[in-house]
């Protein structure tokens, strides 16, 4: 497995492109869709958030964890053995600490408009001997979408090692939990420019109906209104007066 330090490696161009054995071929990009251009993130393994992606007033719903893909074809008994120990533990993790990390930012309930869905790609396992020597991982990708559009609005995939399956599903629980502070930020996103210019637009002054009054008397003396126009005039003041 190639150690998370040379993913930093990568040229930018091989992920701009997303033509590269990504993760060594455990990152599809089509299970995400054509707006996916990952990068590396020191979090998160590989991430994609939708520009300006802002998550305010919504609720993320959990779903199911997906079939395991296996990418990279059929595995040997020790890595679906693998597999088989963490699986359960998936689900769960995600719930717990997904929520540690949003810290309240967020909701999630059964019936959040934002879906995340998440599947298992690749899994090594280890020899049950316990002379065997080495590590074990676990590759997985997960995406959020807009419940009613379908709209991606985040992408993420990682290949998680350790000692053991323990180990592992511990890093799991941490990296729900660097998740869920990423997915707090786009709930505290700053201002768009738009909002920045409707902050520093003062309010109009409230309306001067004694001097509105005075100028339409000044008009009727100076015989630039008729009667009418004139009693026209202080109504239509009166009334935005109220």
């Amino acid at each position: 497995m190639r150690p998370v330090a040379a993913l930093f490696c990568l040229v930018p161009a091989l992920l701009a492109a997303q033509g590269a054995d990504l993760d060594e071929g455990r990152l599809d990009p089509t299970w995400f869709g054509p707006g996916a251009a990952f990068k590396v993130s020191k979090a998160l393994g590989f991430q994609w958030l939708k520009p300006g992606l802002e998550l305010r007033n919504r609720t993320l719903r959990l779903e199911a964890w997906e079939a395991p893909a296996w990418l990279l074809g059929p595995r040997a008994p020790k890595d679906l053995a693998l597999l088989q120990r963490v699986g359960d533990h998936l689900a769960p993790a995600l719930d717990q600490n997904l929520k540690k990390g949003l810290k309240g930012a967020l909701p999630v309930a059964a019936g959040g408009d934002v879906r995340i869905l998440g599947r298992v790609v690749d899994a090594i396992g280890r020899d049950d001997d316990y002379m065997a020597m080495g590590s074990v991982s676990l590759s997985f990708d997960l995406k959020v979408v807009d419940g009613d559009t379908g709209e991606l609005l985040a992408a993420f995939h990682d290949t998680l090692q350790g000692p053991d399956p323990e180990a592992v599903t511990l890093r799991f629980r941490r990296w729900c939990e660097e998740l869920g502070k990423t997915l707090a930020r786009a709930v505290t996103a700053p201002p768009t420019p738009a909002d920045a210019t409707k902050a520093q637009t003062p309010p109009p002054p409230p309306f001067d109906l004694e001097g509105a009054l005075r100028r339409i008397e000044g008009l009727k003396r100076d015989g630039l209104l008729s009667e009418a126009e004139y009693l026209a005039l202080k109504k239509k003041a009166a009334d935005r007066a109220r």
